[in-house]
């Protein structure tokens, strides 16, 4: 299969939004953050944008993509409720920003989390499919869940970091080294899966060609750590997209410094999720 890049953003771009939204939404929680708040909703806004405008671009005619919405079956659908629900509560969360300047009532900040999560989980579950071996894990939810986890906190520190408020971008170090853990041990856990759904496929051996009559098919070694997509695996996935924010939310946290390595986590963890 040629690769979907307008997928690839999309799920890439509104993980990175539902991170962002929900660590904006803890520092809420913890009664930190107010000169944080507006910032950080905008960009999550400007990401929600970005990937629902890449999603279209998937399609060749994105107007049918209407006749989708009436099965509550599909992906799309699912996925458009998500998204629905999220603008709600984004904009009641915007109306009380700016109300009381930064600050959000807890109940409001416990239910951005609860929908962000949602999202990802709704998103990612549309592209769990039988009929593609490699895809039909959770695993691969899971490995969205993970980048929002790195993305979010590293995102709202780096902004906090700007913004001046030292106090609001120390309460995210943990939580951006916890969600490195979690966005390596899935990504890791996936690539594992990928090797064991590569033993259900039927070698098809022997074709006939007009002008090669007994040329073998060529496949391509499946194996993800040894195989054709080795390379992209261990220096993208592993080395850009797991060690290097890993080690940035660490040095963050331990320097306070999270101009510069709350930046360094957010280009790994996008790398390593695309």
């Amino acid at each position: 299969m040629e690769l979907q890049w307008p997928l690839i953003l999309f799920t890439t771009f509104i993980s990175w939004c539902a991170g962002t939204f929900s660590s904006q939404a803890y520092l809420a929680l913890r009664d930190k953050g107010e000169k944080v708040q507006l910032s950080a909703w905008i960009v999550s806004a400007v990401l929600l944008v970005i990937g629902g405008v890449a999603v279209f671009m998937h399609l060749e005619h994105w107007e049918r993509i209407f006749n989708g919405f009436g099965h509550m079956s599909s992906g799309i659908t699912q996925e458009l409720i998500a998204i629905v629900v999220l603008v709600v509560v984004a904009i009641i969360y915007f109306a009380q920003i700016r109300r009381n300047d930064g600050k959000v009532a807890k109940w409001l900040a416990v239910i951005a989390i609860l929908v962000s999560l949602a999202l990802v989980v709704v998103m990612g579950h549309s592209y769990i499919m039988e009929a593609r071996p490699a895809w039909d894990s959770f695993l691969w939810v899971l490995t969205l869940i993970g980048a929002a986890f790195i993305l979010g906190p590293a995102t709202v520190a780096f902004l906090a970091d700007v913004k001046g408020d030292k106090e609001a971008a120390a309460e995210l170090g943990l939580p951006a080294i916890i969600g490195a853990v979690i966005n390596a041990a899935a990504a890791l856990a996936a690539g594992f899966s990928i090797q064991a759904a590569a033993k259900s496929l039927t070698d098809v051996g022997w074709y006939y060609d007009l002008t090669h009559p007994t040329h073998k098919l060529i496949t391509p070694e499946l194996n993800a750590f040894t195989g054709d997509s080795a390379v992209a695996m261990i220096l993208g996935v592993i080395i850009i997209g797991c060690v290097v924010p890993l080690v940035a939310a660490i040095l963050g946290k331990k320097t306070g410094n999270w101009k510069v390595w709350g930046c360094v986590a957010v280009i790994g963890a996008v790398i390593g999720a695309i």
